[in-house]
């Protein structure tokens, strides 16, 4: 025997929502000619490890198997194999989002599998027999070793040559002759400077500009040819400018006034409270005297829904919350959402929750009861609600499953249900998981179902998709009363039973 686990894997929520929402897990068997028994064992890590999935199958030589289950939850899957050997069998596991998608984090390929145990070894060859050993051969004389030779004495180092002398350094050549330098060209005329103005006294302001020389004669008009203009005279030189007085010397400056002491700081004011938000309100079980914050939770699920407003959410947060009176939810956009290791406990015989109106969300509770009462868990009437993420069971009952019970899971208010989605639910130990009665219409998609008499169709028009089918097995897995339509959804049954994990269909239309 050999066992094989994925080992425990963390599935924490992700913004409100677990990464894995179900888990497939694919078997091979490539033992040509000997079967494998496979027992497959999914356990829930809440807080303890709680068996949920227990399965035996018989693999068939090179056979594959794939099973998906439910894991909206921490999880360790373990695998156990006899009747081949662990070469010839492989187990791989893949964690699913809501949409199908593969969760990279929660890939278990074969290899990564975590085994122990073996399983059974092939049966050992017959030794061939052992050659004849050839006799060893006699070993030869070791030869003489010869003398060592004497070692020759070091020869003498010869005298160091003479350094030859320096030679002569070389005359220096004659510089050659400078070049003659060129004729420097004739200076023009220079005009004639005008007089200087007469300079001013001393200290007193500046003088009057001198007169402006003469202007030289204009030149003789040639005839025909303009003559050249003659030279304008120099402007006289302008008088020297006056000396400017002294500068006064700069006043002192005053001494900077002294800073002022900083005023005292008032007071704090006191830190203002906390107001209830009606649209987040939490229930914490036991909780006495709270407002329906985090902080300060109600004590009853009923007090959340009370004071929640509509499109708010009520959560309930861990704990074991007893349920002896039912909780009416009809205020339009409600959810009542689940914290992880929250526990519903059904304790009298009354419905948990009866929802009305529209768009109300349940969403990651786990409900249960501690006696098989005659009533559903949860009962529908109105437009597009949502049950999502929960996982639904009853306490055992003794006997075949016809004789048990009538509990259920989940059912719809007759011709006043429309447009309800129930996905990726766990239902288990029931009756039913649900009922849908005339004219309901809507989706059940990727649920797991086990040990019931699986989903009752009467006269509803739901589409079924996804959903699997644990151990031990479900009585039927989809049931069709009289007056159930004929054609899509439901036909042709093929289609139906192998878009659903080839699901056992009673059809009594």
């Amino acid at each position: 025997m050999a066992v094989l686990s994925t080992g425990p894997i963390e599935n924490n929520p992700v913004n409100g929502t677990r990464p894995t929402q179900s888990l497939t897990v694919k078997l091979e068997n490539s033992d040509p000619s000997n079967f494998a028994s496979v027992t497959i064992q999914g356990y829930m890590l809440n807080g303890s490890r709680t068996l949920y999935v227990s399965q035996s199958i018989s693999l068939a030589p090179n056979g594959v198997a794939t099973n998906n289950y439910y894991a909206n939850f921490s999880f360790d899957f373990v695998i156990t194999f006899t009747g081949v050997s662990s070469a010839n069998f492989a187990a791989s596991s893949w964690g699913k989002s809501s949409t199908g998608a593969l969760v990279t984090a929660h890939r278990l390929v074969a290899s990564e599998m975590i085994g122990s145990g073996t399983g059974i070894s092939g049966a050992t060859g017959v030794t061939g027999a052992t050659g004849l050993t050839g006799a060893t051969g006699g070993t030869g004389a070791t030869g003489a070793t010869g003398v060592t030779g004497l070692t020759g004495a070091t020869g003498a180092t010869g005298a160091t040559g003479v350094t030859g002398l320096t030679g002569a350094t070389g005359v220096t050549g004659l510089t050659g002759a400078t070049g003659v330098t060129g004729v420097t060209g004739v200076t023009g005329v220079t005009g004639l400077t005008g007089a200087t103005g007469e300079t001013g006294p001393s200290g007193s302001a500046t003088g009057a500009t001198g007169a402006t020389g003469p202007t030289g004669a204009t030149g003789a008009t040639g005839t025909g040819v303009t003559g050249a203009t003659g030279v304008t005279g120099a402007t006289g030189a302008t008088g020297a400018t006056g000396a400017t007085g002294a500068t006064g010397a700069t006043g002192v400056t005053g001494a900077t006034g002294a800073t002022g002491a900083t005023g005292v700081t008032g007071t704090t004011g006191a830190t203002g409270t906390v107001l209830p938000d009606p649209f987040q309100v939490y229930v914490q079980a036991g909780a006495v005297g709270g407002n329906g914050t985090q902080a300060s939770p109600f004590g009853t699920i009923q007090q959340g829904v009370t004071a929640v407003s509509p499109n708010g959410t009520v959560y309930i947060m861990g704990g074991t919350y007893p349920i002896t009176a039912n909780i009416g939810i009809s205020k339009a956009g409600v959810t009542i959402k689940g914290f992880p290791n929250s526990l519903i406990i059904l304790q009298a015989a009354v419905i948990v929750f009866t929802v009305t109106g529209s768009g109300v969300t349940i969403d990651g509770l786990t409900i249960t009861s501690d006696n098989p009462y005659a009533v559903e868990f949860i009962q529908v009437a109105g437009t597009n609600h949502t049950i999502i993420n929960n996982v639904i069971y009853g306490p055992p009952q003794a006997g075949p499953s016809s004789g048990w019970v009538v509990n259920r899971g989940l059912i719809s208010a007759a011709n006043n249900m429309t447009n309800l989605i129930v996905r990726n639910n766990v239902f288990y130990s029931l009756r039913q998981p649900a009922y849908f009665n005339q004219n309901a219409t809507g989706e059940v998609i990727n649920n797991i179902v086990y040990n019931t008499r699986g989903f009752v169709n009467d006269r509803a028009v739901m589409v079924y998709s996804g959903n699997a089918w644990g151990s031990p097995v479900n009585a039927v897995d989809i049931a069709l009363l009289v007056g159930t339509i004929t054609g899509p959804p439901f036909d042709p049954l093929t289609a139906l039973s192998a878009n659903n994990s080839t699901a056992t269909i009673q059809d009594s239309r």
